[in-house]
């Protein structure tokens, strides 16, 4: 049997067919995990019918959160992350792909993700690090942070249907 020092616990459940279900994760916070995110993005973005671009969009906003969790909850250290994705298909205004996250740091993170990312930022101001909410917030449809007593809840949420304007869907001007 070969041993994966990322993946802690993983489980399928709801899946009724192909396109429906959750896919739920436990994963060591640390970089070598990251291709095991991006796995089960391609699996849910197929599974919502998105293409490459809304695909590739959503894969940037979770590798970044994952990321952050990484070096700002944890500090870089050994930590734990639950990771649960699935589609929502019985909203009034259209089916959405939700990615929860869920970690067990002891730092929490007080701010409002909307606000972090609508700040001004001055050219002087621009240095490597501090940009991750603003990409992530520019790419998915929603962002939400919570604080627990244990850790952080943050919740990415992606728009499914074209017709409904989702950040991931390609725009042209004719």
């Amino acid at each position: 049997m070969i041993s994966n020092d990322c993946i802690q616990d993983i489980s399928f459940s709801d899946c009724e067919s192909s396109h429906v279900g959750k896919l739920c994760l436990q994963l060591n916070c640390n970089s070598d995990c990251i291709h095991v995110l991006r796995s089960m993005v391609a699996v849910m973005t197929a599974r919502a019918g998105m293409d490459e671009l809304q695909s590739n969009r959503v894969a940037i906003a979770v590798d970044e959160l994952f990321a952050n969790i990484s070096t700002h909850a944890y500090l870089g250290k050994p930590g734990k992350v639950e990771f649960v994705t699935r589609i929502d298909g019985d909203r009034p205004d259209g089916r959405i792909l939700i990615f929860d996250f869920r970690d067990y740091a002891s730092i929490g993170w007080d701010g409002d993700p909307a606000k972090v990312a609508a700040r001004n930022l001055h050219m002087d101001e621009l240095c490597p690090g501090g940009l991750g909410l603003r990409l992530i917030c520019s790419v998915a449809d929603g962002c939400e942070h919570q604080i627990l007593e244990d850790g952080n809840q943050w919740r990415l949420t992606f728009n499914i249907d074209q017709n409904k304007g989702s950040k991931g869907e390609s725009r042209h001007e004719h």
